[in-house]
Formats: C-alpha cells, sequence, structure tokens
C-alpha cells in the first residue's frame, strides 16, 4: 500500500488511534476463546462412571443389609480388568437366589436407572453428566462438536463474504449483538436436540467475530471500507494467482489442524488425565505462536511455513511407520514436536493468507482459509464418532497430505517487507520468488550486465494526464491571459537595426 510505504511512517506510524484499536479488538477475542475453551470442558466425559444400582435386579434385600459401599458395587456393577467399574452394564439375579457369591448363575444386563458418575474436570456438572451421555447416547457428544465446528465454516464463507460487501464494522457489530444472543439462548437450553442446533448458530456468529475483527486489525480501519471493485465477480473468477494462493494456503490449514489428532492421541497412553493433555496443547500453541513472532519477519513467511510443513511431516512419518520399534519417550517426543509444528503450521497459514489477500477480496478468500481449518477439526470428531474407527488410514491420508504441501507452498509468494495489496490487479501481480538466491555475477559478465532502469509510467495515469489535458485546451477561457506587447524585430527586412526614432515609438 503507497499508505504503509510512504504516508504512515510520516505521521507517526503506530500511534495512539491504532493503540486504542488494538486494546478494543481484544475483548471480542477474548469472548471467542472463552467460548471455544468452554465446549471442551462442556462436553468432557468423567473419568469414573457406572451404572446406578437397581433394586429389582438385585436378591432380596435382607441379604444385602450389612454390606458395604465397595461389597454392594462389586455385586451389582461387573468389574473390569485393568478400567475398573463397567460402565454400561449391571448384573441381574435370578428371582429365588439364597446366596449372593460369585458361583451364582446372573445376567449381564444395560443400565436401568441411569450413571452415577464422578467429578468432571473443572465443573460440577455438564452436558454429559446432565443428559446422561455415556454408553449408547456417547455418540451425541462429537456430534455436538462437529455441529459446533460446521457453524464455524458457515460463519468464516458468509460472514467473511458481507465483511467485503458491507464493511468489516458492520460485519463485526452484527456478529457480536447475534453471539451475544445466542450464547444467552444457548445457556438456557435444557434438551439434547436443541443444543447442537443453537451450538451450530453460536458458532457461525463467533466466527464473524474473530474474522471481522482479525480484518479490521489488518486494515487498520474500523470504518466501512467496501469499494466499487468488491462487487466486479466477473473479474473475481479470472484472478488465477489469488485462488492458487487461497487454496494452498486452505489445504496447509486444513493439514494444521486434521493432523493434530494423531499426535494428540499418543499423548493419552502416557497420562490419561485431561490435564496433561490439555495443558500440553496449550503450552505448545504458546511456544508456537513465540517462535513465529520471533521468526517470520527475519526469516521470511515461506521460508518458515515450508519449515513447519516438512517438521510436521517427518514427524507424523516417523511415528506411522516406527512407532511399534521405538522407546516410549522418544514418541512423546516426536508427539510434542509434531503438534507445536502443525500449530505453527496452522497459525502462519492464516497469517500468510492476510497478507497476500487483497483487500478488496480479503475477507472472503481468508474466510475460505480457516474454513478449511475447521473441516481439519471436524475430522478428529468424526473418528471419535466412529468410536476411533478407521484411525490408520486417517494417520496415512494427512502423512501423505503433509508431504504433499511441502511442494505446494513452493508455489506461493513471498509478503515480507512487501506493502498489502489492495486491487485485484496488485493480488496477480505476486510472483514466487525463487527458492534459492541466483547467482547473477557468475551468469552476466561485467561488461555484457545490462540493468534495466525503472520507469515509473503508468498508463492509468498517463491516460487521465492527457484526458485532463484535452479538456483545458479546448476551453475559451482560461484562468489566467498571457499578454505580450507588440515590439519591433531587432533586425529590419534589409538587414539593418531599427533607428531611434522607430524604437521609442
Amino acid at each position: 500500500m503507497e499508505f504503509e510505504t510512504k504516508i504512515y511512517p510520516q505521521i507517526g506510524g503506530y500511534g495512539r488511534y491504532n493503540r486504542i484499536i488494538t486494546l478494543f479488538s481484544w475483548f471480542p477475542n477474548f469472548a471467542v476463546s472463552l467460548n471455544l475453551f468452554s465446549d471442551v470442558f462442556f462436553t468432557l466425559v468423567p473419568e469414573s462412571y457406572h451404572c446406578r444400582p437397581d433394586p429389582a435386579l438385585l436378591p432380596p434385600s435382607a441379604l444385602l443389609g450389612n454390606l458395604s459401599r465397595r461389597a454392594y458395587l462389586n455385586l451389582t456393577v461387573p468389574w473390569l480388568k485393568g478400567s475398573g467399574f463397567s460402565h454400561c452394564e449391571l448384573y441381574k439375579y435370578p428371582v429365588n437366589v439364597s446366596d449372593y457369591s460369585e458361583d451364582v448363575p446372573r445376567e449381564v444386563v444395560r443400565c436401568t436407572r441411569g450413571w452415577e458418575y464422578g467429578k468432571p474436570a473443572g465443573l460440577h456438572n455438564n452436558l454429559v453428566t446432565e443428559w446422561d451421555l455415556v454408553c449408547a447416547d456417547y455418540w451425541k457428544i462429537p456430534l455436538q462438536h462437529i455441529c459446533f465446528m460446521t457453524g464455524w465454516i458457515l460463519g468464516y464463507i458468509l460472514l467473511g463474504t458481507i465483511c467485503d460487501w458491507l464493511g468489516r464494522r458492520c460485519a463485526l457489530l452484527l456478529s457480536v449483538v447475534l453471539s451475544g444472543l445466542l450464547g444467552i439462548m444457548t445457556c438456557l437450553s435444557n434438551s439434547p436436540s436443541a443444543f447442537p442446533f443453537l451450538r451450530l448458530c453460536q458458532g457461525s456468529t463467533l466466527a464473524g467475530v474473530f474474522l471481522s475483527s482479525y480484518i479490521a486489525k489488518i486494515d487498520e480501519v474500523f470504518p466501512e471500507d467496501t469499494q466499487p471493485e468488491y462487487h466486479h465477480v466477473v473479474e473475481l473468477r479470472q484472478t488465477r494467482v489469488i485462488w492458487k494462493n487461497c487454496l494452498i494456503l486452505g489445504f496447509t490449514l486444513f493439514i494444521g489442524t486434521g493432523i493434530q489428532y494423531c499426535f494428540t492421541r499418543n499423548l493419552h497412553i502416557y497420562s490419561p488425565h485431561f490435564y496433561f493433555s490439555y495443558f500440553l496443547r496449550v503450552l505448545t500453541g504458546a511456544l508456537a505462536c513465540i517462535f513465529l513472532c520471533v521468526s517470520v519477519d527475519r526469516f521470511g513467511r515461506r521460508g518458515m511455513l515450508l519449515l513447519a510443513a516438512i517438521v510436521t511431516g517427518l514427524s507424523s512419518l516417523l511415528l506411522l511407520a516406527l512407532t511399534q520399534y521405538l522407546h516410549g519417550g522418544f514418541v512423546l517426543v516426536l508427539s510434542v514436536v509434531g503438534l507445536l509444528s502443525s500449530q505453527a503450521l496452522a497459525m502462519l497459514s492464516v497469517f500468510f493468507g492476510s497478507e497476500v489477500m487483497p483487500t478488496v477480496v480479503r475477507g472472503g478468500t481468508l474466510g475460505l482459509i480457516m474454513a478449511a481449518g475447521c473441516v481439519g477439526m471436524a475430522a478428529s470428531s468424526l473418528m471419535e464418532l466412529q468410536n476411533n474407527g478407521g484411525y490408520f488410514l486417517h494417520h496415512v491420508i494427512f502423512a501423505s497430505f503433509a508431504v504433499l504441501s511441502v511442494l505446494c507452498i513452493m508455489l506461493l509468494p513471498e509478503s515480507k517487507y512487501k506493502p498489502l495489496p489492495d486491487s485485484l490487479k496488485d493480488g496477480e501481480r505476486q510472483r514466487r520468488p525463487p527458492l534459492f538466491l541466483s547467482r547473477t555475477a557468475r551468469d552476466n559478465p561485467p561488461l555484457l550486465h545490462t540493468q534495466p532502469h525503472s520507469s515509473e509510467y503508468n498508463r492509468d495515469n498517463y491516460s487521465r494526464l492527457v484526458t485532463a489535458t484535452k479538456k483545458m485546451l479546448t476551453k475559451d477561457t482560461l484562468p489566467y491571459k498571457i499578454s505580450i506587447s507588440p515590439q519591433a524585430p531587432l533586425l529590419a527586412s534589409n538587414g539593418t537595426a531599427p533607428d531611434a526614432n522607430e524604437d521609442s515609438s
């Protein structure tokens, strides 16, 4: 942008107005992060739970009067070696039985009176314990997460387009108002069938809040910045470079978010406790963010994106091929490194896309990139919906995609130290730089080397100048008039100088 490269440094750079905008942009993002974190706690299954005993399935109460709580549970709930009490089954005894030892023939049936739960992590009660979303109804938990991610996908696509058509501020205000109302309705919902639908709607508005505030911060303005070029759909269809960059970066969010499930699944082997895997993901995400802040301005966006894709692909391939032969600690290290690089890959893809996409279509194209990332996040819930069936195929596909993304990233341009593109023409002018620095001094000798002269010629500006000049020349009245007093010629027609009388007259 001309404003960024020439005018912006002359007016003080990052001044008081920009600091205020940055401060107020934290509040909607903070609300979005709380909603994302709360989804994990809402649907967390307690570590310990079992069926509530049913007296109708037990021997006469006179035989059970002197039993302790532990002995009573051993009598009513089956014990599974290595996992404790059964989660979904009860013992059913014959009607006329006088002995309740282990030798008594008894039948195993499903739970009939609900469940007894341990305390969920961080909450006294959540959706799982309130609506008994376990055993046969466990599929409703990943379905709720899929609905939530589907809402984010729709929000990124629809509200991203609204950001381009109606402006960033209008989309932000609309998303904030709707997300607040839908959040209240979600908290008041008392039905397991209405809750996923409300979460879908709330997810779409939360996506609009994050996307509109993110783009507004990039553009450094909150007023509406729509231009007539937004509506040139035919011209947008002809922009091959922009769509190529959008597809490559979307394919790279998709991989960065989808492959994280392959790494986090290995963490439960070393510590089944909820807090270990949760805080480890948070820690690796923070380290990935710090790593990008330090490196991308120094080594470039494309180079660091390529490095993150290579590390992610190598980590996933090593875990895929050598998990059975590696030491447990080495598997843990590979999982942590792969998780860190995949999170860096997902973050940098969004940041890279915001810099290479033109301002006039930044909302729609960046929305498509982030929607692809949500598809990758929903892939992990699909695995849980099938009870981790097909996990090996899931790992193979995403590991192959990670290797393929290395080749695709080489086709991207480099946005380091370059102005943000404003129009579609600016976006089309972006070209892929060479991967390695070319040695022009060896190929071009000094005597034959020619340096092209930089030209300031602009066809549009030149045509405007010609049109304005023609209008000025065709006018009868000019803003000023040049008057020239008549003077005698310096030499007469015969070649002699005029006399004094003619000069004085």
